[in-house]
């Protein structure tokens, strides 16, 4: 070939890889890591994609709500309010005088009227206001009763001081009160397990794509070294075979053909 034509890449590459079966070796895993970082660069793009749908669709689905909270962390908030109600329970249940398993059993079916009154109080409370009425009034009653138990408990072991017992029935009996207060308005404030799925989604869709573009991020740069490493074999060659001003266009021709975007 005579050097005032153009040298094309692809002799240059035949003539290298003929020479040695190592530089051949060398130029198929360059083509084989351009065409793992063009699947990679791909999906990632995917990934990315089904991403920002997922967030749009979250987005959607809580700008119909008022409730963005997260939905497990404010059920955890209330089964703490129904926790700490535990204690006031037991006293109450003591009030019944029965055995120490007739107690604890008395105490959780309090404490499940309680849950179940959150819980009860949060669904309807959108769906029919006069039912939601009914269960307040129903939940004050409940909690009545629960502060009368534990001034007849709270009486019989302070049977020397009344003013006492009553304080302390109305502490408990205030306590509980607030407590099923702060975790109805947890529930109240959490998002609905349709947006709470779709958030999910969306976390889990933001993961995959981070995933992704870290692995197509290994692999562009895996594909540069190799197709680096086979470059200075190209300019060596090309330094003997063609004019200095023709290098940069011939390196740039060998480089978008080892990683797989020219021919």
């Amino acid at each position: 070939m005579t050097t005032s034509q153009p040298i094309d890449v692809a002799d240059v590459i035949r003539e290298l890889n003929e020479s040695n079966e190592t530089l051949e070796d060398q130029y198929l895993r360059a083509r084989e890591a351009a065409d793992r970082a063009a699947r990679a660069e791909e999906a990632a793009g995917q990934a990315a994609s089904a991403a920002r749908q997922a967030k749009v669709a979250h987005q959607a689905i809580q700008a119909e709500q008022r409730r963005h909270a997260p939905l497990p962390r404010q059920l955890m908030f209330a089964l703490v309010t129904v926790a700490l109600d535990g204690l006031a329970c037991y006293f109450a249940a003591q009030a019944l005088d029965g055995s120490q398993d007739t107690t604890l059993v008395w105490t959780v079916l309090f404490l499940a009227v309680l849950a179940g009154g959150e819980v009860t109080l949060d669904i309807y409370r959108d769906r029919h206001l006069r039912a939601w009425r009914i269960l307040v009034a129903f939940l004050g009653g409940f909690v009545l009763l629960l502060g009368v138990l534990r001034l007849r408990y709270l009486a019989t072991i302070e049977a020397g001081d009344p003013v006492a017992a009553m304080a302390g029935a109305a502490l408990f009996t205030a306590a509980t009160a607030l407590f099923v207060f702060v975790g109805y308005r947890a529930l109240r404030a959490a998002e609905t397990p349709q947006a709470w799925r779709a958030r999910r989604r969306a976390r889990a869709a933001y993961r995959a794509a981070q995933e992704a573009r870290e692995s197509a991020d290994r692999d562009a740069v895996h594909r540069d070294q190799l197709v680096d490493a086979y470059l200075r074999q190209i300019r060596r060659v090309a330094l003997r075979a063609c004019p200095t001003a023709q290098l940069p266009m011939l390196e740039a021709a060998a480089r978008q053909h080892l990683q797989g975007k020219g021919t």
